[in-house]
């Protein structure tokens, strides 16, 4: 008999996604560490092979034998390798600091990979606008980028710098994050869309990729639309299933004649064109 989360998958793999792009397992926790203010880093160790998994796909976290809070809750992937995954998370609720609690060797269940992830489109320069926790996605995107051989240019929008996380594993691959601070305490002072125009240059084919708040991913596009760009967010959508069944994330998204329709973020997002969305 499958438990409640495993039948919810279940029925999502029969009537949302392919039974094989879509992982439910149990996982056992390698490490889970803080890495700045408030902000964790835990990598998990499957008893199966993984999927593959896109850059901008997330997974859903759930842990075992509670009912408190009963439901999984949506991490972007960090990295994913064959039996082993990461996430980088904030401690923003209960599930998070019970989260952040869970030690080396803990169970946990999962279920990925999940949402439509980035497109692999080549370009010669990718813009990547991140915003508090936003940068999560980016890491898988990047390391794909370079062997196409991109220029990236990674801008970072954080509270104050204790909040600055991850940059390190950028710089490892050769990019240099551009920081805006809230607060000022790193590098820019003030919105890190302040910084997106002055790093297009005009004749190099561009895209704009971001994740972050609602009120950023606006502005990006408003910039994006201004400059001409294509842009695609990742949305931060609260999820209950993640998996298409709850029509709890849905959002405003424009068809082709300019009406109207909705959009599970779960399925047919996170990653959506910043043009199809309501704004």
């Amino acid at each position: 008999m499958h438990s409640p989360a495993g039948t919810a998958v279940y029925f999502a793999m029969h009537h949302c996604h392919s039974r094989r792009t879509i992982r439910y397992s149990k996982g056992t926790v390698v490490r889970n560490v803080p890495i700045a203010e408030n902000t964790w880093r835990i990598t998990i160790d499957s008893e199966e092979p993984l999927p593959e998994v896109r850059a901008g796909q997330f997974a859903m976290l759930r842990l075992p034998n509670r009912t408190d809070p009963l439901l999984a809750r949506p991490f972007a992937v960090y990295l994913a390798e064959a039996h082993r995954f990461e996430a980088v998370y904030l401690t923003v609720g209960k599930m998070t600091r019970l989260l952040a609690a869970v030690r080396t060797n803990d169970p946990l269940e999962f279920w990925l990979p999940l949402g439509n992830g980035f497109s692999d489109e080549p370009v010669q320069h990718t813009i990547l606008v991140a915003g508090g926790i936003g940068q999560t996605p980016f890491l898988m995107y990047c390391r794909n980028a370079r062997k196409r051989g991109e220029r990236i240019t990674l801008l970072y929008g954080v509270r104050t710098a204790a909040r600055t996380a991850c940059m390190d594993d950028f710089r490892g691959l050769g990019i240099t994050p551009v920081i805006a601070a809230d607060d000022g305490s790193a590098g820019y002072h003030g919105l890190v869309t302040d910084l997106i125009e002055p790093q297009y240059h005009a004749g190099e084919l561009t895209k704009i990729l971001a994740c972050g708040p609602l009120p950023m991913l606006r502005s990006v596009f408003f910039t994006a639309k201004k400059l001409g760009l294509p842009c695609s967010v990742s949305l931060e959508t609260p999820m209950s299933c993640g998996l298409g069944i709850c029509f709890g994330c849905v959002v405003p998204y424009r068809e082709n004649d300019d009406t109207l329709d909705y959009r599970r973020t779960c399925t047919e997002g996170p990653v959506f064109d910043a043009y199809k969305l309501q704004w």
